[in-house]
């Protein structure tokens, strides 16, 4: 069965409204189901508190096969 890790990532938006991926993202080294992760990433589990309209995080689920949590910080 193939595991997921949760994935947080800075997202921000150009001048002609669109988002773009800006390079940071924090991944929780624990294994899902994607079952499992996708009710984490749920946005109804998650309270925003954002006060630049110009930048906003992403959740979502990746397989851990991607090799996301391998990498340590920095």
């Amino acid at each position: 069965m193939e595991m997921f890790l949760l994935v947080l990532s800075m997202w921000g938006k150009t001048e002609d409204e669109k988002w773009i991926y800006i390079g940071n993202q924090n991944v929780l080294n624990q294994e899902f189901t994607l079952e499992q992760c996708e009710k984490l990433a749920d946005n109804s589990f998650w309270t925003k508190h954002h006060t630049n309209e110009y930048y906003d995080i992403q959740i979502d689920c990746m397989p851990k096969s991607s090799g996301l949590g391998e990498k340590n910080n920095g």
